[in-house]
C-alpha cells in the first residue's frame, strides 16, 4: 500500500517526478522544452508552493498562474490535447507514487484547473481582444 500525500516533501516528490517526464514528452513536453525553454530551477519551487497552497492552504505561493499560460497560448496555442496529456501524465505520476484522499483531491483539483483554463484559452482564441 502506498502512502497518501501528507506534506510539502510529498508535493516535492510528485512535482519532481511529474516534471522529469517533460523532456521526453512530444506534446506537453515540447511546449516546456522547445517553445518556452522553461528553467526548472525556478519553475519547480513555484510549483511546490502552488500545490502546497491548493492542498494544505500554504501561503508561500505568490503569482497569477493563468498569466503565463495566456502568454504561452499566444506563442504556441494550447489545445484540449495538451490538457488531456497533462492530466494523463499528472494522474499517472500521482498514482505511481501515492494513494488516498489527498492524492485524489490533487487529481480533482488538477482536473478542475485544466477544464477552467482550457475553456478560458479556447474562448480567448476565438474572441481575441
Amino acid at each position: 500500500m502506498k502512502n497518501d500525500i501528507t506534506s510539502k516533501a510529498d508535493i516535492k516528490t510528485f512535482v519532481d517526478a511529474f516534471y522529469a517526464k517533460m523532456p521526453s514528452d512530444d506534446l506537453v513536453g515540447k511546449v516546456f522544452m522547445e517553445v518556452m525553454h522553461v528553467d526548472f530551477s525556478t519553475h519547480l519551487p513555484k510549483m511546490y508552493d502552488f500545490w502546497e497552497m491548493l492542498l494544505f492552504q500554504g501561503t508561500s505561493y505568490k503569482g497569477a498562474p493563468m498569466r503565463p499560460h495566456l502568454q504561452i497560448n499566444q506563442i504556441h496555442p494550447i489545445t484540449p490535447a495538451h490538457f488531456e496529456r497533462w492530466l494523463a501524465m499528472f494522474r499517472e505520476t500521482l498514482h505511481d507514487l501515492f494513494e488516498g484522499p489527498k492524492t485524489e483531491e490533487a487529481i480533482t483539483k488538477a482536473e478542475n484547473i485544466a477544464a477552467t483554463w482550457a475553456y478560458k484559452l479556447d474562448y480567448l482564441t476565438k474572441h481575441p481582444a
